[in-house]
């Protein structure tokens, strides 16, 4: 949640069973730590996801290469939005780190260079494997995975 008190992630249920979550990783809870890893993992999940897809638009037909840019920077964006949220929440600025990696990409898409849109992609998903290392340390260590 945001200082004002709305919803700012995409992850509704997450934030219905682990409210207001604001550790850094050295007082990380199991608790936070299952969120963050839950969070972290999907994140680079859906970054891998979208840098596969920005290598297949220039094989595409002419014709079908605008509606994919439009689909792909609609899901960067969302992409982004996630991140920010995650950042909100969990209060780890890896995951804002990942956002302005995002915003690099969508800025590359918008010039039609998917290739480097999709090395950026990878970048971006640098500082969100940190919170998923964290998180899996604290699990790790508690014996829960």
């Amino acid at each position: 949640m945001s200082q004002s008190g709305e919803i700012v992630c995409l992850y509704p249920i997450v934030l219905f069973i682990f409210p207001e979550i604001k550790h850094n990783s050295m007082t990380m809870t199991p608790k936070d730590a299952v969120m963050q890893y839950h969070m972290a993992e999907r994140a680079k999940l859906d970054i891998m996801m979208l840098a596969h897809q920005l290598t297949t638009v220039p094989t595409l037909k002419k014709e079908d290469k605008p509606g994919a840019k439009f689909v792909l920077t609609e899901l960067l964006s969302v992409l982004r939005a996630d991140m920010e949220g995650a950042e909100s929440v969990t209060g780890r600025a890896e995951f804002g780190k990942a956002a302005e990696g995002i915003d690099e990409v969508l800025s590359l898409v918008s010039t039609n260079q998917f290739g480097i849109a999709s090395d950026k992609c990878g970048e971006a998903m640098i500082p969100v494997t940190s919170v998923a290392a964290d998180a899996f340390s604290v699990l790790s260590a508690e014996k829960l995975i």
